[in-house]
């Protein structure tokens, strides 16, 4: 079933106020536009000017899941963690988005085996030595603090790295949802098919389609796991496919789930974190959790971009 809904909101329009991301978002997008000249063929032209966007790399998603172009997906992030018997010391587990030049936004259930010591960024194929990827070295990890492994609530987590990233067309920040209303009626999830079980990886970047679900299909799925001893939560999404080939299995745990507002740009927003699904891949009538973003703008931008609500109290939309 597909779903557009709007979820309700402590605040009457819909916004956070106040909030960071929004012209931090403006900035990003920039970075995607480039500048096009026109002359006109007259006695004294007057040079017109005009910004478009250069999205060269972006196609059109197929249903079912395919490979991602090179730069597609320029805010992509993977976490390595040290292994002594993997090739360059480190090991791929799970993903991320970067959303600043110095942090990434992941899950933090990807930190209870360990912690990551790399965040590779703009790779496209792993097995490709030649790709255009950068490394960059872990400062510090900033796990919710209401999360606990024990359960599947609040999983949502920063990485800070040592350096400030240099934006490029292969990097490149995505923005964050920060409206209460969600009015798209799907989702793209991305990754190398990365999670803390089972599973072949992928080579190549995947992307997949997928739609928003009833959340009593969630409720149904999810109410005998141990971790959901509260059920599903308002600060979750509830995301699958209906029809068989296609779920989560193509994302990363951590990993995205994003849109693009205009259609003419090339700017992603991040609705959700890749929290936990029952497992089973493509085989229909698929249902995962994704931590909801919005829900955690507040404490986002605070450990981020250091701004506090005006109150200066930090809220989640879940707290008891």
């Amino acid at each position: 079933m597909m779903l557009q809904r709007s979820i309700p909101s402590q605040f009457d329009n819909g916004e956070i106020p106040n909030n960071k991301p929004v012209p931090e978002c403006s900035e990003y997008q920039k970075l995607s536009m480039k500048q096009v000249v026109f002359i006109p063929l007259t006695v004294k032209p007057k040079p017109v000017s005009f910004a478009g966007s250069d999205c060269s790399k972006t196609v059109d998603l197929i249903v079912g899941g395919e490979a991602a172009k090179p730069g597609e997906f320029p805010h992509q992030a993977l976490l390595g963690y040290p292994d002594a018997d993997a090739p360059e010391g480190y090991r791929f587990k799970c993903g991320g988005s970067l959303i600043s030049e110095r942090f990434v936004l992941t899950a933090a259930h990807c930190f209870v085996d360990g912690y990551p010591t790399i965040v590779r960024l703009a790779e496209h194929n792993l097995r490709n030595e030649w790709d255009d990827q950068e490394d960059f070295d872990v400062q510090s990890f900033k796990k919710h603090p209401y999360y606990s492994h024990r359960s599947a609530y609040h999983d949502i987590a920063l990485i800070e790295l040592k350096t400030e990233v240099r934006f490029s067309k292969l990097i490149r920040p995505a923005c964050l949802w920060t409206s209460s209303t969600i009015d798209v009626p799907s989702v793209i999830a991305t990754g190398f098919g990365l999670n803390e079980t089972v599973g072949e990886m992928a080579d190549v970047l995947q992307k997949v389609q997928l739609d928003f679900l009833d959340h009593a299909v969630c409720e149904k799925a999810f109410t005998r796991e141990r971790k959901f001893s509260r059920g599903v939560l308002d600060s979750q999404l509830c995301i699958g496919s209906t029809r068989g080939g296609k779920d989560t299995c193509q994302g990363d745990s951590g990993g995205p789930v994003q849109v693009i507002i205009d259609p003419k740009g090339c700017t992603y927003h991040i609705l959700g974190v890749t929290s936990t699904s029952l497992g089973g891949c493509g085989l229909g009538n698929s249902a995962a959790i994704y931590t909801k973003v919005f829900s955690y703008i507040d404490w986002i931008e605070d450990v981020v971009w250091g701004v506090k609500p005006d109150d200066g109290a930090i809220r989640f939309l879940d707290d008891d």
